[in-house]
């Protein structure tokens, strides 16, 4: 229920037993099957997923009890745990493009997340939880965040 649209996943584990455990698996929701997120309703239940190449709708409460793994190496900078990260794609409309780009946040940007907190080229810039799930980042390996920080 963690995940956002269009983030892919392995199905790691399923935290249930029972009838619901064996429903679910009957769905095709199965360990190290893929599930991407196709939509969330506008109060955060049910959610739409693709597992199998088929649409299936949970329940929130259903959903909280599959644990996955991101499978992509590009999601949302909310999402993105302490580490150095390229800007991929900025997904949202002509205002917030103007506060990003005033922000110093564009394509191709080099960003740090450091302790929940993000900085951009030694800057540390405060953002919003929805600014920060249209920011879609890709982790850049073997690189010291000391580099892109402040001293």
């Amino acid at each position: 229920s963690d995940l956002t649209p269009g983030v892919r996943a392995r199905i790691v584990s399923l935290n249930f037993s029972g009838d619901l455990h064996e429903k679910l698996v009957g769905m095709g929701i199965i360990p190290g099957e893929e599930i991407e997120i196709v939509q969330i309703a506008p109060l955060g239940d049910p959610i739409v997923c693709k597992v199998g190449g088929r649409s299936i709708t949970l329940r929130k409460k259903e959903a909280n009890g599959i644990e996955v793994e991101t499978k992509s190496n590009e999601l949302p900078l909310f999402l993105a745990n302490d580490g150095v990260y390229r800007v991929i794609d900025l997904r949202g409309g002509r205002r917030f493009l103007l506060r990003m780009k005033a922000l110093g946040i564009e394509r191709g940007k080099t960003m740090v997340v450091l302790r929940g907190r993000y900085s951009v080229e030694g800057r540390e810039i405060s953002l919003g939880r929805g600014e920060a799930m249209k920011i879609w980042v890709r982790r850049i390996e073997n690189v010291s965040e000391e580099k892109y920080t402040k001293s």
